[in-house]
């Protein structure tokens, strides 16, 4: 039986292994065309966008009395791509809003409540293509402010008496659908349809900041100082030149701008193009009734973070090199110190920052402020507002107005319909002024980009067109925002302590570099672009508040590597061993450079064992050759191998160019010495003389004394 069992298990492990293989194989099958359709369908997966719609609807007068009114038109622009081809559009109107916070919750998860009315599905290749924008189709609707079935394209607002309010005006979610013949919904989006009596006599005034700023990129390891910031994108700036004529072509739109001067240099240094973007702000900025431009530091940096840390130089020195390059673009900037407006979070320790620019005027975070019943009370804060800042047992009182959370997240909440964005803010802000429609405070809202925010050519024109003529917002300058609006009681920081301040660590390495450019600009003339503004400019775009603090660490320390850079390429000659043959004499000294600019430097020499009658041991010296000669008086105290210490310095002494120790020999010998060599030799003349004389006379008187052996024999 134990032979028989072991084939038998065999023959079913091998047939087990046949049936797996086989079912794997016919799955594999059946799931891969599956697959692959699957893949193709959501590769080509509808896309359905707002390309721009009727801003708002004007109720037609002139209508017999006891009469409805005639129609209105609404119109909305719609592309979709990759739609099957018996794809259906139609459109639902839901009741008007009361309030912001339903409008809010209305963009978040769309109306909530029965729709008013919705027109009949429309099928998608029978309708009318744009003739002003390539791909889109046209749905013409007509609003009437009755009711409405489902029948064509007309959408009814069901306001009017006897079976409506009466009250018309206001902001009405529209629900816009790309659906299949059989009922399923593709895609959905929620635009806004605003519904005016005419132009209002209180509007809403809305400053709008347009920021001209690109972001700041730093090199990691640049060989020199035209590889230390990276250039603009080609798609960065191609979107600050449509930006800027956009701006052009929009007059009557009032607006604010700040425009980055280190943003203009690297605009102007992209091409054709940039140069032209910037001589069209130029050209906006010559009228400041219509656009003006803010003065602003070099490059965005958190003026609480600075004053904070005691670095009062560098607010100061970003402010001076804006207004340098902006006056060099030939940018007019504000007559009176502009506004300063905080992106991020403000402390007390702002009050020393906004002192150095002498603003009186700030705008700061809705989320800075503590909250105060007034905003919830009234609706949507709306007012300007006096803020005290004490700083160092000081305190200070500034004109304040905040941003508006909401408002500006909606510059960039939607990337992929950027027409669809910038129609939901126009709502908003309607919202806001039917909030309170016949107040007659000016109100008003100040609309701030967030950070990184890179301009978006549809959003951009979308806006400006639903600003122009607005019914309801009126768009302004700030600086007209703050004469205008009316103030209301003052307000308190959220956080009423000192606000983010740069590492202490960090702070010292801006000082030390900030001496150090400073010496180098006394010593460096003729003013060379690429040297002494370029190391000044890195540092300055070393300080932005959009980069990390590792980051404005490594742009300090690149810094302060390239300016020992340029410090190397002046030194003294190689040659460090001179002879002096006399006591005095003159010890050439030659320095070498190979910087392409005029240095003036303090050549200081000093030895212990050296005087110097003449030109004492200091002296400015020329640089502006590649081999310049000096001379220096010495004196030598004694003889022998001397050492000679030789500094060059910036003029006021702090930077050093150059350092090294020259050997003289001296071969001269003193007075003292050779009259002690004479003596010296002298008596041992006398002494050589007198002990020759002495041997003498003795071996004289011995010859006297000896008897003759002659004489003595006889």
């Amino acid at each position: 039986m134990q032979r028989s069992s072991a084939p038998s298990t065999a023959r079913r492990v091998v047939a087990l292994a046949w049936t797996i293989a086989l079912a794997s194989l016919v799955l594999v099958v059946l799931v891969t065309p599956a697959a692959g359709a699957a893949g193709s369908a959501s590769q080509r997966a509808a896309t359905f966008v707002l390309v721009g719609q009727t801003e708002w609807v004007v109720a037609p007068s002139g209508a017999p009395a006891g009469s409805a009114p005639p129609p209105a038109s609404f119109d909305l622009v719609l592309s979709a791509r990759h739609a099957p081809a018996d794809a259906l559009v139609d459109v639902v109107l839901y009741p008007r809003l009361l309030s912001r916070y339903d409008f809010a919750n209305a963009v978040r998860r769309g109306p909530r409540g029965y729709p008013l009315s919705s027109t009949a599905p429309a099928a998608l290749t029978q309708l009318p293509p744009d003739p002003h924008a390539p791909g889109a189709v046209l749905v013409d609707l007509s609003v009437v402010q009755g009711a409405a079935s489902t029948q064509g394209l007309r959408l009814g607002l069901a306001c009017a008496p006897p079976t409506g309010s009466g009250t018309c005006t206001g902001v009405y979610p529209v629900v816009v659908e790309l659906r299949q013949a059989g009922g399923g919904v593709l895609h959905r989006f929620t635009t806004f349809l605003t519904y005016v009596a005419g132009a209002s006599a209180h509007p809403l005034e809305l400053a709008w900041v347009v920021p001209v700023v690109a972001p700041i990129s730093l090199a990691p390891h640049p060989s020199g100082l035209a590889q230390a910031i990276e250039p603009l994108s080609a798609h960065e700036a191609q979107a600050l030149e449509i930006l800027i004529s956009q701006l052009r072509a929009a007059p009557s739109v009032p607006l604010s701008i700040e425009a980055s001067p280190q943003t203009l240099q690297a605009l102007e240094r992209a091409g054709a193009d940039g140069r032209a973007a910037v001589a069209t702000l130029a050209a906006l900025s010559a009228d400041p009734a219509v656009d003006e431009v803010l003065a602003r530091p070099y490059v965005p940096v958190d003026l609480g973070a600075l004053a904070g840390a005691g670095e009062p130089t560098e607010i100061v020195a970003q402010m001076a090199a804006g207004a340098t390059v902006l006056h060099h673009f030939h940018v007019v900037t504000t007559a009176t110190p502009s506004p300063w407006i905080q992106d991020g979070i403000v402390g007390n320790d702002i009050a020393g920052g906004l002192a150095q620019v002498h603003a009186t005027q700030l705008v700061l975070p809705q989320g800075d402020l503590a909250p105060t019943p007034n905003a919830t009370s009234s609706g949507t804060w709306a007012s300007t507002f006096s803020l005290t800042l004490s700083e160092g047992g000081t305190s200070a009182s500034v004109q304040a107005a905040e941003t508006d959370t909401w408002l500006d997240g909606q510059f960039t909440a939607l990337p992929h319909d950027p027409a669809l964005a910038a129609t939901q803010l126009l709502a908003d802000l309607a919202m806001v002024h039917f909030e309170r429609p016949n107040t007659v405070a000016v109100r008003g809202l100040v609309a701030v980009p967030p950070q990184r925010w890179l301009a978006n050519p549809v959003f951009d024109q979308v806006l400006l067109a639903g600003l122009t003529h607005n019914p309801t917002v009126e768009p302004v300058t700030l600086s007209h925002f703050f004469s205008t609006v009316t103030p209301a009681g003052p307000r308190q920081l959220a956080r009423p302590g000192p606000g983010p301040v740069i590492a202490r660590a960090q702070a010292r390495a801006l000082s030390r570099a900030r001496l150090r450019l400073t010496s180098f600009d006394g010593a460096v003339t003729g003013r060379p672009p690429q040297v002494e503004a370029g190391l000044d400019d890195l540092l300055l775009a070393s300080e932005t508040e959009a980069l990390s603090a590792s980051l404005r660490a490594r742009g300090v320390s690149t810094v302060e590597r390239l300016l020992d850079k340029q410090l190397h390429l002046v030194k003294f000659a190689t040659e460090t061993t001179y002879t002096l043959t006399a006591r005095t004499g003159v010890i050439p000294i030659t320095v070498v450079s190979g910087a392409k600019y005029t240095v003036l430097g303090r050549l200081s020499v000093s030895g212990n064992k050296f005087l110097f009658p003449h030109h004492g041991t200091r002296r400015i010296i020329r640089i502006d050759h590649a081999t310049n000669a000096s001379r220096v008086d010495v004196e030598a105290r004694s003889s022998g191998d001397l050492p000679l210490h030789v500094t060059l310095t910036s003029p006021d002494g702090r930077l050093v160019f150059a350092r090294t120790l020259l050997t003289v020999r001296s071969t001269a010998t003193s007075l003292v010495g050779i009259v002690l060599t004479a003596v010296a030799l002298a008596i041992l003349l006398a002494w050589w003389a007198r002990t020759w004389w002495s041997g003498r006379r003795r071996r004289r008187s011995g010859h006297a004394r000896t008897p003759d052996p002659g004489r003595a024999a006889a």
